[in-house]
Order: C-alpha cells, then sequence, then structure tokens
C-alpha cells in the first residue's frame, strides 16, 4: 500500500495579520512556525511513503521553515484562483503508485500523530473491498467531520475537476457523497484550523 500526503500551504492568510503558517506557536511543548507543526505529523508519523507541500503565497519564506524534513515541494503559481488549484495542483503530483491520498490543510496543527496513523490504518482496511471511497475522521462528541480526508485511488480523478465555484473540496463530498466513510475520534484537533488570531487564543 503506497499512502501520500498533500499538505495545503500556498494561501495568503486574508483574515491574519501575517502569513499564519509562518506564525510562532506553541505546541505540545515546542515553539515553531505553525506550518512546522503541521508537516512535523505528517512526516513523522512513518505513514506516509510521500509528503507534498503546495506552495503559492510566500513560497520562498515557506520552504525555508520546513527545512530539513524529508517532502517534496509542489508550486501553485495559480493559488490566487483559490485553494481548489492547490488541491489539484498537489493530487496531480503524487506519485503513480499512490493508492490514498490524504488531503490536508497546513493552518490544521494539532491533530493527534496517533490519529493519522489510525485514519490510514483504517483506510488500509477499507482499500481490501474497493478504492472509491472517502474517509473523514469525524468528532464524536458533535458528529462534524474534519481533516484530513483521505482519499482511494479510484476517486483521484473527480478530484481533478473541483472548483471554486462548486465550494471544492465540499462540492467534492457533496457529489460522492455515497462514498463517503467516517471515522469517529475524540481527537478535537481534526477541526482545530487557524485563521485568525483569535482562533489561536482559543
Amino acid at each position: 500500500m503506497f499512502v501520500s500526503a498533500v499538505i495545503l500551504a500556498a494561501g495568503k492568510s486574508t483574515r491574519f495579520p501575517t502569513n499564519k503558517l509562518l506564525y510562532e506557536v506553541l505546541i505540545d511543548g515546542v515553539r515553531g512556525p505553525l506550518i512546522r507543526h503541521t508537516v512535523s505529523k505528517f512526516v513523522g508519523s512513518g505513514v506516509f511513503n510521500e509528503v507534498l507541500v503546495v506552495l503559492g503565497f510566500q513560497a520562498d519564506l515557506v520552504r525555508e521553515v520546513l527545512k530539513g524534513l524529508s517532502l517534496r515541494f509542489v508550486i501553485n503559481e495559480d493559488y490566487e484562483l483559490g485553494m481548489s488549484s492547490s488541491v489539484i495542483r498537489g493530487v496531480k503530483a503524487v506519485s503513480s503508485e499512490a493508492d490514498l491520498v490524504a488531503i490536508h490543510p497546513g493552518d490544521v496543527p494539532y491533530i493527534k500523530v496517533s490519529t493519522l496513523r489510525t485514519l490510514v490504518d483504517h483506510a488500509g482496511e477499507l482499500l481490501k473491498s474497493g478504492n472509491s471511497f472517502i474517509l473523514v475522521p469525524r468528532l464524536s462528541s458533535i458528529m462534524r467531520g474534519g481533516h484530513p480526508l483521505i482519499i482511494g485511488r479510484g476517486l483521484l480523478e473527480e478530484v481533478y475537476r473541483i472548483s471554486e465555484a462548486e465550494l471544492g473540496l465540499k462540492g467534492f463530498l457533496r457529489r460522492n457523497a455515497d462514498k463517503i466513510r467516517y471515522y469517529d475520534t475524540d481527537d478535537a484537533g481534526i477541526l482545530r484550523d487557524i485563521d485568525t488570531l483569535e482562533d489561536l487564543k482559543r
């Protein structure tokens, strides 16, 4: 089983006073740039054969703070068109061997490494009965889906057709609602994205 991760780090952080991905935050006793926390969890989990980071806005600065991590960079020159363009660019760049592709926003750094491992294990079980599914982690206390999405290779070409006009990945999920499988977890980190300074304070 070959598992790829695509981490989205191309956006402009319009609701944050600076590029939020470069903002220093303290997580699990370690202080560092927000994007490095996120990417380090995927790289360090040991369950991804490759980790791709999609860059756009301030690409050189984001690349710099990710030095030393085992990953590949993908440049999205069309990042101002919205997140959909980064998702498509990232998924098209994964290995042709990929059985599963996890898609995760760079501003969701609080997910536990153990959750990533469990999700990939569960997706591997789902693969045994077919490759056209979307695994969505869901916070069991409020039954709300979060990140990352893990997509079986049978649906990757569907990802190429997403667009901002159809709400990107939300539209993709709506079109493929019958293919969604949920994994319930108590890890609130699947939902905690950082859009504003107030989000960080919370």
